[in-house]
């Protein structure tokens, strides 16, 4: 299993952060070939949150985009 982490707690110009920019690193590492993305959600100021909105909006994106993903 390939796992792919695609963002984080990285200060990072090139770091997605937008649920729009996750899920294009998302498809891209999948066309790599990873199995898994471990991604996290930012919310409109890019600071990483577990509000629901942020983390709602990233999982549909990552979703729409890569939907041979196992979802857990």
């Amino acid at each position: 299993m390939l796992q792919a982490a695609l963002n984080g707690d990285r200060d990072h110009p090139a770091t997605p952060r937008t649920s729009q920019a996750v899920a294009l690193e998302a498809r891209a590492a999948v066309d790599a070939g990873a199995d898994v993305v471990h991604v996290h959600a930012f919310d409109l100021d890019g600071v990483q949150t577990l509000g629901g909105a942020a983390c709602a909006a990233v999982l549909r994106a990552v979703r729409a985009d890569c939907r041979q993903l196992p979802c857990r």
